[in-house]
């Protein structure tokens, strides 16, 4: 009975706070942008980080790999903790999150005809592209000076002839904002909302440049002005003619 005791006190002291990011969209101007009349179906990335969950420190700082670990509080600090609820864990941001907030970004901007979310290729049902891809980079960093750095890497296929319309890197590449990780002495709450706060910001910029180049890449060319045959007024000679006569 002393054992099972110890066992849950050990337990509810190393919990302390912890909450999963959920990527919350801030309203933008994007809905109010151009639009291209097409379903897209975002396949669930794969996991292309380096092969590890950290590296460093408490003393010298961390290089946390998000898409494969927690952010915990007992890393981040050799100062002993004041009570359990000082304590914290940032959970991870594994490859398929970032595609599924992808699409959910995508659907909030109105710019697309419908996004879907699919685990792969197979199903696929009538949509006109697909977004297939990879989290590159997912490197959450405590060490003074030293970038954090998200990058996906993203390939887009036109369903209909399996052709690829566009592939190359996006991302974020920083040094954090300061004090980001800085303790609440009595609630590690605090430090889980400003570092879920700071991804959704890093997350929200990166889709924003996703969005943008999809819509560039998959924009219909502009209509060509059909020429004016030798001796006939163009249709802006003949308004400005009559705006001028009256």
């Amino acid at each position: 009975m002393k054992r099972l005791l110890i066992l849950l006190l050990s337990a509810s002291f190393l919990a302390g706070c912890s909450s999963g990011l959920v990527y919350q969209r801030k309203p933008d101007a994007a809905q109010d942008g151009p639009k291209v009349p097409v379903k897209v179906a975002v396949v669930a990335f794969r996991d292309g980080t380096e092969d590890f969950t950290s590296r460093g420190n408490i003393f010298s700082g961390h290089v946390f790999n998000l898409a494969r670990t927690d952010i915990n509080s007992l890393s981040l600090s050799p100062v002993p903790v004041f009570s359990v609820s000082s304590l914290f864990t940032v959970s991870s941001l594994p490859a398929a999150n970032w595609s599924k907030a992808l699409v959910e970004d995508m659907a909030a901007s109105g710019a697309f005809r419908s996004v879907k979310f699919v685990f792969g290729p197979s199903e696929v049902t009538d949509e006109d592209i697909v977004v297939e891809g990879a989290l590159a980079k997912a490197y959450f960093t405590t060490i003074s000076d030293k970038p954090d750095e998200f990058v996906l890497h993203l390939k887009v296929r036109r369903v209909s002839d399996n052709t690829v319309v566009r592939e190359g890197d996006v991302g974020r590449s920083g040094v954090r904002p300061s004090g980001l990780t800085t303790t609440c002495f009595t609630y590690g709450g605090c430090v889980v909302g400003r570092i879920n706060g700071y991804l959704n910001g890093v997350m929200q910029e990166i889709f924003a440049d996703v969005r943008r180049d999809l819509v560039r890449t998959l924009a219909p060319p502009p209509a060509e002005k059909k020429p004016v045959p030798p001796g006939e007024d163009s249709p802006e000679e003949v308004i400005k003619r009559i705006i001028g006569k009256e």
